[in-house]
């Protein structure tokens, strides 16, 4: 089982990123409420988050308590990314700017973080070098190498 900080985490990037929807993120938070005989405070606070904007949402994910390997949850919603990605619902330039949010806000090794910032860059200089198909093989790549199984459904 996922540890709840982690998944946390996961579902925290993936609203950020638009890979989430809020209602999934508070329908999580019931979940756990539920299963849980004393859930964590912070998790409540999700769960009665309904009226509340994505950042704010966002902000109460963070604050979920417990040990957790960030650096997982993250790698998760790379999952997530590469299973969208793979059945062809989001566009090049779309999977591109997740990829930079996803540098900025995840914990991560360093390289990996500037190798997920890079590509947002290099869509914008697809008018001068490269091309959509290298760019989005060189994504796919990247997915692969640090994408793991999203593990519970967001």
């Amino acid at each position: 089982m996922i540890p709840l900080r982690e998944m946390a985490e996961t579902l925290r990037l993936g609203l950020v990123m638009g890979l989430v929807s809020p209602q999934a993120v508070i329908a999580w938070a019931d979940r756990v409420v539920m299963e849980m005989a004393n859930p964590p405070i912070e998790v409540i606070d999700v769960a009665a988050a309904t009226r509340q904007p994505p950042d704010e949402l966002a902000r109460l994910l963070k604050r979920v308590p417990g040990p957790a390997d960030l650096t997982a949850g993250a790698h998760r919603v790379l999952g997530i990314l590469r299973a969208r990605a793979a059945v062809g619902g989001l566009a090049l330039d779309v999977i591109a700017n997740m990829l930079w949010v996803y540098s900025a806000e995840a914990v991560i090794p360093q390289a990996e973080g500037l190798a997920a910032a890079s590509f947002d860059y290099e869509y914008e200089c697809l008018a001068y070098y490269g091309t959509p198909g290298g760019l989005g093989e060189e994504i796919g790549r990247f997915l692969a190498k640090n994408a793991a199984e999203p593990g519970e459904p967001a």
